[in-house]
């Protein structure tokens, strides 16, 4: 079989998949049917095989990944078994948070990030998302913010915004053993970091930053991290194709703890209430904080603030505002123009690519932010 076989194959198997969970029910009949599609799916050759060439491309480009995929056809056809996955030794490395401390980035093994991208296919092909939720198949960075425009257009009048803190490593993950979505095996023998060993590594470019970011967090007691560079990788593993689906289907049901009028965005760890008044937004921010610690998959801690809309905030990278009378205003954050001067200043580049990589990275953005950084690059460039 070819490469594109394989991968149609893989895409009708997860159709199947949808459909029947669509319309089994809760019937006993229609559950076992279910669970028949999702292990034929885990144990098919073409669905494995074309989700390694996947990673591979990920990791060296469709060239070398087309080699590998050729060697590897060459071998006898034996389907991996998600129920006898080895005990794994992850490599992690610390990366300074865009706001304060580090992530724990997990570099899993081919094989173990395979089963961690098919479980993803599993749970978006089976959970249909509320409209809340982006950080989904057809709902990415640039979706999220149109429909917080739209949001702002209506009688908004105030904004929450809050991140959840160390959102991943602090998921209880016995509550992922409640997703009705992925085989019982699978959740243990892939995606609970308790299977696993890790390993620490570092990444030369982020090793300098590294201890300034965990000072920045206070949690540095007389010249010692407190612990927080030592630690393993808990709850959900940062780096891994999985997490993010498991975080946003643990949080679908957040606009059921909210009062009426509020319009709630979930975006990862990050979240936007939009209000009609100032106290519709405190209670909603009381409201938030509630549902937050008290989560099943919790207890989580959250940053919050509260503004009126004519107020600058951020989300995924941009700013927003919008003053009585007059459409939203988009900008771009702080960090965005960062990673202009660090583009421009790391490796010299022609003023025309930044400004493709402009437009493609914020092409939200109204074109007063655009002209600004184009002014910044062409003085930087000269």
């Amino acid at each position: 079989m070819t490469l594109a076989s394989h991968r149609r194959n893989r895409a009708r198997l997860l159709k199947k998949i949808g459909h029947r969970s669509a319309t089994c029910g809760t019937s006993a009949i229609g559950t076992a049917q279910l669970a028949r599609e999702r292990e034929r799916y885990l144990l098919s050759h073409a669905v494995q095989s074309d989700a390694r060439h996947e990673i591979w491309s990920r990791d060296s480009g469709k060239e070398e990944a087309d080699l590998q995929w050729n060697a590897a056809q060459q071998a006898p056809v034996v389907s991996f078994e998600y129920r006898r996955i080895p005990d794994e030794t992850i490599s992690y490395f610390h990366k300074p948070r865009s706001t304060s401390g580090v992530r724990k980035i997990c570099s899993l093994p081919n094989t173990l990030k395979m089963w961690h991208m098919l479980a993803a296919d599993l749970i978006v092909a089976q959970h249909q998302p509320r409209p809340h939720i982006g950080d989904w198949k057809g709902r990415g960075r640039e979706w999220q913010i149109d429909q917080i425009v739209l949001a702002l257009c209506s009688r908004a009048q105030a904004v929450v915004s809050a991140d959840i803190t160390r959102a991943f490593a602090s998921v209880n993950f016995d509550a992922v053993y409640e997703l009705p979505y992925l085989p019982e095996p699978l959740i243990r023998r892939a995606l609970d970091y308790r299977s696993h060993r890790f390993i620490r590594r570092e990444r030369s470019e982020y090793a300098s930053d590294v201890f300034r970011a965990v000072r920045n967090d206070d949690v540095v007691c007389n010249g010692i991290c407190d612990g927080v560079l030592e630690k393993s990788p808990s709850g959900l593993m940062e780096g891994s194709p999985a997490s993010n689906a498991i975080f946003s289907v643990l949080l679908d049901d957040l606009p059921d703890h909210l009062g009426e009028g509020i319009q709630a965005f979930v975006y990862c760890d990050n979240i936007i209430l939009i209000a009609p008044t100032m106290s519709c937004a405190q209670r909603a921010e009381e409201a938030l904080a509630r549902y937050i610690s008290e989560h099943r998959a919790g207890p989580f801690e959250m940053r919050s603030s509260v503004a009126y809309v004519s107020e600058r905030f951020e989300h995924l990278g941009y700013t927003l505002r919008r003053f009585p009378g007059l459409l939203p205003d988009v900008g771009i954050a702080r960090n965005g123009w960062l990673k202009l001067v660090d583009r421009l200043f790391s490796e010299p580049r022609d003023v025309d690519d930044t400004i493709k990589w402009l437009k493609a990275s914020y092409s939200r953005c109204h074109q007063s932010s655009l002209d600004e950084f184009f002014q910044i690059a062409d003085r930087i460039a000269i």
